[in-house]
């Protein structure tokens, strides 16, 4: 019998990667900060977006934990709720929501490319996962794949045949 991947999957990789590269620009806008931060639209524009996505990023991110913790108790692929609209929402809410919005919320233009880091290192060991999730569902997890984004949620909308 295979060996059960991780219930963190790829999280704690692209989770650390993100992080590094933060730290690397947090610490270029601290020691620069008047050539780091952005001073035009005023803040009131970045906090507001900011909070929206860092609410919407984490409501999508407990929602998507506490299914997937349960189904990875019960060994159950799920394809309802928030996996609805996305593959992969716990990667998702980190790479389209929170990163950005902490960017937004400090201000900072280097802190901007941070979840384009996130996004390349899910995009260079995701295949990891999906492979698995191949092999333990097989044809329900290729059809569940071929209808549903992998990281942006926007639902597929087709004409059906």
């Amino acid at each position: 019998m295979e060996k059960r991947l991780s219930r963190f999957g790829i999280g704690p990789r692209m989770l650390l990667s993100a992080v590094a590269y933060a730290a690397v620009a947090g610490a270029a806008t601290y020691a620069w900060p008047d050539a780091c931060l952005l001073r035009w639209p005023p803040y009131a524009v970045f906090a507001t977006v900011g909070w929206i996505l860092l609410a919407m990023g984490g409501a999508m991110w407990l929602a998507a934990v506490v299914t997937v913790m349960r189904a990875y108790n019960r060994d159950e692929l799920v394809t309802s709720g928030v996996f609805a609209l996305v593959r992969h929402p716990v990667y998702s809410s980190a790479i389209v929501f929170n990163l950005p919005a902490l960017a937004l919320l400090t201000r900072s233009w280097p802190l901007f490319p941070t979840p384009l880091v996130a996004y390349a290192v899910f995009k260079l060991s995701i295949h990891r996962e999906d492979e698995y999730l191949e092999r333990r569902f097989g044809q329900a997890y290729l059809d569940y794949r071929a209808r549903v984004n992998e990281v942006i949620p926007i639902p597929r909308f087709r004409l059906r045949k």
